[in-house]
C-alpha cells in the first residue's frame, strides 16, 4: 500500500488503481461537499422518509460509474444535511454517517452494526455491489451506516456511538471528537480515514473509511 494514500493524499482516490472499481473517478476530496446546504424536499414527511430515499438512490449506484465516489459523498452528507430540518430547534438530534468503500480484492463480510449509544437501529444504506443475503460488500462496493440519538435532556446528552464489525476490520466511531474513536484492521488488510468532519457544535460526524488489502 503506497504509504501517502493514508497521508493527506487519501482523499484524491482518483490517481490510485483501486481493486473492483471499474471505472476511473473524477477528482474528488472527501467531505467537500459538506458545506452545501439543500432545502429538504416536499415528499419528505419524517426521517424514515430521509432513509428511505436515501436508500433508494444508492442501490442502484455503481463503481462503473466515474461520479461514483463524489455522488457517494453527496449522498452521506444529505442525510446528515436533511437530518437537521427534520430534527430541529428543541427536538434536535445528533447523528452518524459512516461509510467504508471495500478497496480490496475480496469480499468484505459485515458481522455486526450497531450504536452503542444513540436512539435509533444503526441503518445500512449500500450500493449495488453488496449481498444482502449473505452481508457480503463485493470489491468496489460502499456502504453507509446511519443512525442518531435521542432528544438531548438534563439526564442525558443525546450522545452517538458506532460500532462496526467485519472480517477486514473493527471500528468505534463517536459523534464528537473523542479518544475513543477508532479503526483497527485485522490480519491481512489496512484501514484508513478518508474523512472524519464534525460539526462544531456537535451535532453530527462524518467519516469515509477505505479498506485494502495489506
Amino acid at each position: 500500500l503506497d504509504s501517502s494514500l493514508f497521508n493527506g493524499g487519501l482523499e484524491k482516490l482518483s490517481r490510485y488503481r483501486i481493486p473492483g472499481i471499474k471505472s476511473k473517478q473524477v477528482n474528488h476530496v472527501f467531505g467537500s461537499c459538506n458545506k452545501t446546504k439543500k432545502r429538504l424536499s416536499s415528499t419528505i414527511k419524517d426521517e424514515i422518509d430521509v432513509i428511505e430515499q436515501c436508500f433508494a438512490r444508492v442501490k442502484v449506484l455503481g463503481s462503473d460509474s466515474p461520479t461514483f465516489f463524489a455522488t457517494l459523498d453527496e449522498e452521506a452528507w444529505t442525510l446528515v444535511n436533511s437530518w437537521g430540518q427534520v430534527f430541529s430547534g428543541l427536538s434536535s438530534r445528533r447523528c452518524i454517517a459512516a461509510s467504508i468503500i471495500n478497496g480490496s480484492d475480496s469480499v468484505i463480510q459485515i458481522k455486526a452494526n450497531k450504536l452503542v449509544e444513540g436512539g435509533s437501529p444503526c441503518y445500512s444504506i449500500q450500493t449495488r455491489e453488496f449481498d444482502a443475503e449473505q452481508g457480503m460488500l463485493h470489491p468496489g462496493g460502499a456502504i453507509i451506516f446511519f443512525g442518531w440519538g435521542v432528544v438531548p435532556n438534563l439526564l442525558q446528552a443525546g450522545n452517538v456511538f458506532m460500532n462496526i464489525e467485519t472480517n477486514a476490520f473493527v471500528c468505534d466511531l463517536s459523534v464528537q471528537k473523542s479518544r475513543d474513536t477508532y479503526a483497527e484492521a485485522l490480519p491481512g488488510y489496512q484501514v484508513g480515514f478518508l474523512e472524519k468532519s464534525y460539526d462544531e457544535a456537535g451535532w453530527w460526524a462524518k467519516y469515509w473509511l477505505l479498506v485494502r488489502k495489506a
